[in-house]
């Protein structure tokens, strides 16, 4: 009987519900439950800051809602506005990464910091970032080391593997190799995919840790499973020649450079470009040559675009 009461009193909105509820109410509008949805929306229209940031994320992931990144940051900017700090965080992530005029790296800036004072590691990653890129704000290496510092002391895997990237590079920090490689293992271990790559390429090449080459090829692996475009195609190259203990296998190599390539990758289009020109682990199609090797070349690959001039000359004659 009493839950029967909190349910009926939740649908007149009569009692705030709990953060359990809210959940389960914005699980079921993600899952395009009509009732569902029309009650989150209630709630966020008369002011709920959690119930705007889940109906911001439904319009962002497009679960439950048209995919709209305007509309997500217009509930985001509700609920931030209320000092709710991971939609504050979202804000930061559209501005940044969207496309058209929406992309505003001043915004993101902003909305960035006002999560990571509130201490949102992730937002401290990403505001040292572009702290360190001199995005949204003037370039400003000592301040962006304390953010990824503050982010990094909370095990935060992207402000590790930022901060060891600084150190790696001695840039606003003095060069640590030794340091910079642990950073980036513990972010990798923390399962941040660009950590990943670059720890392969530490291993591979022996800077700040034992050259290892099968713990190189490990980390790629794991990397390129979290579909990171780079690693896919180093993968790919590697399985191609059956390098660092790995078994020749041209076929799952044409995969991996597939999967790089269709992410738009041009060194990976121009590589399956070759791939469907020479047959290898592919059956020969000079169309789909042609078609990767056009993508990589509309991407600015030099070799892409010379194997293009070369063709074209060669139909001439």
């Amino acid at each position: 009987m009493k839950h029967a009461l909190a349910v009926l009193l939740l649908a007149l909105g009569q009692v705030a519900p709990s953060d359990q509820e809210m959940h389960a109410l914005a699980k079921r509008a993600a899952q395009n439950e009509a009732p569902a949805k029309e009650q989150l929306e209630r709630l966020a229209r008369d002011g709920n800051p959690v119930a705007q940031h889940y109906m911001g994320l439904l319009y962002l992931t497009g679960k439950g809602a048209p995919l709209s990144d305007t509309s997500a940051v217009e509930w985001f900017t509700r609920a931030a506005e209320q000092g709710h700090v991971e939609s504050a965080h979202n804000l930061g992530v559209i501005y940044e990464r969207t496309t058209g005029s929406l992309r505003n790296f001043k915004l993101a800036a902003k909305w960035y910091r006002f999560a990571a004072e509130k201490g949102f590691a992730r937002a401290q990653a990403n505001l040292g970032r572009l702290l360190v890129d001199g995005l949204g704000e003037a370039q400003d290496l000592p301040q962006a080391r304390e953010w990824l510092e503050k982010a990094a002391a909370q095990n935060e895997p992207h402000g590790q593997y930022l901060l060891g990237m600084l150190y790696l590079q001695g840039r606003g920090v003095e060069r640590d190799e030794a340091a910079g490689a642990k950073l980036i293992e513990r972010s990798a271990e923390g399962g941040d995919r660009n950590a990943q790559y670059q720890l392969a390429l530490l291993y591979g090449n022996g800077r700040g840790v034992e050259k290892n080459d099968r713990t190189a090829v490990d980390w790629l692996r794991k990397a390129a499973g979290q579909k990171l475009p780079e690693a896919e195609f180093l993968y790919g190259a590697v399985l191609s020649r059956g390098l660092y203990g790995e078994a020749r296998d041209e076929k799952a190599a044409a995969t991996w450079l597939r999967r790089a390539a269709e992410q738009g990758y041009a060194e990976a289009q121009f590589a399956l470009g070759l791939a469907y020109a020479e047959g290898r682990g592919v059956d020969k199609d000079m169309r789909e040559s042609l078609l990767w090797m056009n993508k990589a070349a509309d991407a600015g690959h030099p070799q892409a675009r010379a194997a293009l001039a070369r063709a074209k000359e060669g139909a001439k004659q």
